[in-house]
């Protein structure tokens, strides 16, 4: 008989904190989210500043050449640095695509992580 709180108010408050538990594991699921968002964004930026500086180095070296085989030379050097940045973004986009649908299925489950 030392417990005179009623038996409802227990219950609301026992269904607010699951509530509460629930919305928090929600937000934090879609911090994680958003953070794999801007990350990707942040790093896109700085490969569209790398390739830009390729190309303006590129160029330059084409506007320096004296030779048609010193031309080809270079065309070939920067054909190989595109391809190596092309198959480095191929890795990241499947990591950034991993991250992205991880912290996907973090909203939609219980908040449980799946890192």
């Amino acid at each position: 008989m030392a417990n005179t709180e009623p038996i409802a108010s227990v219950a609301t408050r026992s269904v607010l904190e699951i509530g509460t538990k629930r919305f928090e594991s929600l937000m934090d699921a879609h911090r994680k989210l958003l953070d794999a968002f801007g990350q990707a964004q942040r790093e896109r930026i700085a490969r569209t500043m790398e390739e830009s500086k390729l190309a303006s180095e590129f160029a330059a070296k084409i506007a320096s050449a004296r030779s048609i085989p010193e031309i080809m030379v270079m065309y070939q050097e920067w054909i190989t640095k595109c391809e190596e940045l092309i198959a480095e973004d191929g890795r990241k986009f499947l990591h950034d695509s991993q991250k992205v649908a991880n912290a996907a299925l973090n909203l939609l489950s219980n908040g449980e992580d799946r890192t």
